[in-house]
């Protein structure tokens, strides 16, 4: 999985040391298909690939990631674009960044045995330098999404591990909501006060 949203230029890198890179838009097909520089892309790298070593140089943690599969490339990348929006525990349908190893390590981990029912595709992930095996699973149908229900539990303890998501979302909130009140605190204060909220 790789991302067009990387300030590391991953896509470059890809096309440099594999120039006949079969890259799949993960969007494609859907109403953001039109969204290139942010695109999430799936391609299948041989063991012995010459952007793995770039890979293992890299200390950009927002390229993406690589898995293995026993999966065909086009069910893979369905499956991962049946996950483009998720539904949050009240019901609020949001994009899922799979593609950013900061979000799915976390996300896959905490889940443990039941991440494989979200990416039933794959086996085992190298996501930021750490490893992460869920073992074989009988991939089912690909539904439309947002099929999975993002289960509370998970995101409360996403939230205690490491509330920047949330703190952020929310500095992002104020900004084109309440412009008045974010701009009357020092960027620095106002955070300050939204991570004790």
């Amino acid at each position: 999985i790789i991302s067009a949203a990387s300030d590391s230029d991953a896509l470059k890198n890809l096309y440099l040391t594999e120039p006949t890179a079969q890259l799949i838009p993960i969007w494609g097909g859907t109403p953001y298909s039109t969204w290139q520089p942010v695109m999430p892309y799936v391609t299948e790298l041989k063991a012995n690939s010459a952007f793995l070593p770039w890979i293992a140089e890299t200390d950009a943690p927002d390229w993406g990631w690589l898995a293995i599969s026993r999966s065909a490339p086009n069910e893979v990348f369905e499956h991962l674009r049946s996950l483009t929006q998720v539904k949050m525990p009240d019901g609020t349908e949001v994009f899922f960044r799979f593609w950013d190893g900061r979000h799915i390590y976390p996300i896959l981990h905490g889940l443990g045995e039941k991440a494989g029912e979200v990416m039933p595709m794959f086996e085992r992930y190298l996501i930021n330098g750490r490893s992460l095996e869920v073992g074989p699973r009988v991939v089912p149908k690909v539904k439309d999404w947002p099929w999975w229900e993002v289960p509370k539990g998970l995101l409360e303890g996403l939230m205690a591990e490491n509330p920047s998501t949330v703190i952020g979302n929310m500095m992002q909130w104020l900004q084109e909501e309440h412009a008045d009140l974010y701009f009357s605190f020092p960027e620095s204060n106002l955070k300050q006060k939204v991570a004790r909220f």
